[in-house]
């Protein structure tokens, strides 16, 4: 077991090496906060320390930033951002160099763009979890690295050895005996680099809520009260944590794990803090019902795609093939099922948003461009189910109507034509007609041709005549 920080140390302690550590240089802080207990107690130590400072000692920024993956629990979602209004508005006030700002992905990198758009089927283990890298260290990162322009900076963590084993393994192979600040191994470029300053890192549980409860009476400096934060752990009950701010792709332990985080969150097979949530907010049941939906869908064939999105087929040792992605109808159910889904929580909550118009604008570019002959499926869609049209639905140019895919899809049925490769190639072909060199075009059709998936039932039929021809020759020789 950890020992407490406090037998051996005291709160002044820390207060007059976090001093040090901000006095020694230029280098300006970047303070991971999800808005959960650990990075709460790290966010409110700073702010302390900067108070303690003569007003001409705070001489450099300190930047509290959040990741807002879009798919956050909402409940948590609206705590995380009260709070960075409030430090804002209270660090202008106290006269301290703190900015809070939150990140979110880029549209291109979102859940439901990759998901719906391309199809990604939805992450089921830490070995496929495709989503903290695109939802949370991109966009942290991206924002870190404006600050590597000019100079180094130092990002501040509250991670904890007592967390989990694994956690004090990782944390106690990156130290440097005698160092505070450890080099991070991801954030740099040829001139700058960032460095990890880990404050808490030998705080246990009870030290955190110590000074989070107990020593400031409850109060943050910027005006919240941590009794809140308390029952929002309550009420997610089975809560082992908050998923944190991420900057490093090799932390595998961050998230996933029934912590606070992302409602959608499908790595496990039970989110205990949502259901947790549910028994005091129960207008969030849609929210746990959506998730398990989408889960048990997630490995049935009749939803998957027979190949990889870049043409490919997979198969196991066996001949079994590994499915692809979503299908272009599973992907229409799915954004079905969360515009019936957002439709019932805004009865109630009119102010949660499950998927934005930057993402919808987005996925429907990508089913344009891959998927949708007829260019109006996801504009339709989303009128049948929410009511009212999309700003750009007007502007949409239809390529094939109704009446024309029937005619096309008889037509391949008649000729034995793969329909799907029909639709990719006149997709492609549109994509080109006006350009003035053909060689475009007729590259984008060859590479389109030569496609395993083209050509998987004459490739399986070579290999099985050959492996027949193999045995057949075995015998033989084996007779002679």
């Amino acid at each position: 077991m950890i020992p407490s920080f406090f037998k051996e140390n005291t709160l002044d302690d820390l207060y007059k090496e976090m001093t040090m550590v901000y006095l020694n240089d230029n280098r300006p802080w970047i303070i991971g906060y999800s808005g959960g207990k650990d990075s709460t107690v790290v966010v409110e130590l700073v702010y302390h320390m900067l108070l303690s400072l003569p007003e001409e000692k705070r001489h450099k920024n300190v930047y509290v930033v959040s990741s807002d993956t879009l798919i956050e629990n909402p409940i948590i979602l609206n705590n995380l951002n009260e709070n960075m209004r409030l430090i804002n508005v209270s660090a202008k006030k106290d006269r301290i160099p703190m900015i809070a700002e939150i990140v979110i992905p880029h549209v291109n990198d979102t859940f439901w763009v990759n998901v719906i758009g391309r199809g990604y089927p939805t992450p089921k283990s830490i070995m496929y979890r495709w989503c903290t890298e695109r939802l949370k260290i991109r966009p942290s990162n991206k924002f870190i690295s404006a600050h590597l322009k000019n100079e180094d900076v130092v990002v501040l963590l509250g991670v904890r050895k007592d967390e989990s084993i694994s956690r004090k393994q990782r944390i106690e192979n990156k130290q440097i005996d005698g160092y505070l600040l450890t080099p991070h191994e991801t954030l740099k470029n040829d001139m700058n680099r960032a460095y990890v300053y880990t404050p808490i890192v030998d705080f246990t549980t009870d030290d955190v809520w110590e000074i989070l409860l107990n020593q400031y009476m409850g109060l943050t400096p910027w005006g919240s009260n941590n009794i809140d934060l308390f029952k929002l752990y309550s009420k997610g009950s089975g809560y082992e944590g908050e998923c944190p701010f991420v900057t490093d792709s090799g932390n595998t332990n961050t998230c996933g794990n029934s912590r606070f985080g992302c409602w959608i969150c499908t790595v496990v097979k039970e989110d205990k803090s949502l259901n947790g949530f549910i028994r005091s907010e129960p207008w969030l049941l849609p929210l746990a019902q959506f998730r398990r939906w989408i889960m048990s869908i997630r490995n049935e064939s009749q939803y998957r795609r027979s190949y990889k999105r870049n043409g490919s087929v997979q198969r196991m040792k066996d001949g079994t093939v590994i499915y692809g992605p979503f299908t272009f109808e599973a992907r229409q159910e799915i954004l079905n099922k969360l515009l019936e889904t957002q439709k019932i929580i805004q009865r109630t909550h009119p102010e949660v948003t499950l998927i934005t118009l930057d993402e919808l604008k987005k996925i429907d570019e990508i089913w344009d461009d891959e998927e949708d002959l007829t260019r109006q499926t996801l504009v339709k869609l989303y009128e049948n189910v929410v009511g009212k049209k999309l700003p750009w639905h007007d502007y949409k140019k239809t390529l094939f109507d109704e009446v024309a895919l029937t005619t096309i899809k008889d037509l391949c049925d008649e000729s034995n034509i793969d329909y799907p490769l029909l639709k990719a190639l006149l997709i492609q072909t549109d994509k080109y007609k006006h350009y003035g060199n053909p060689s475009k075009m007729k590259k984008s059709v060859e590479k389109l041709l030569n496609q395993g998936w083209v050509h998987d039932e004459i490739i399986q039929q070579a290999e099985q005549e050959k492996e027949e021809s193999t045995k057949e020759q075995y015998n033989v020789t084996k007779e002679s």
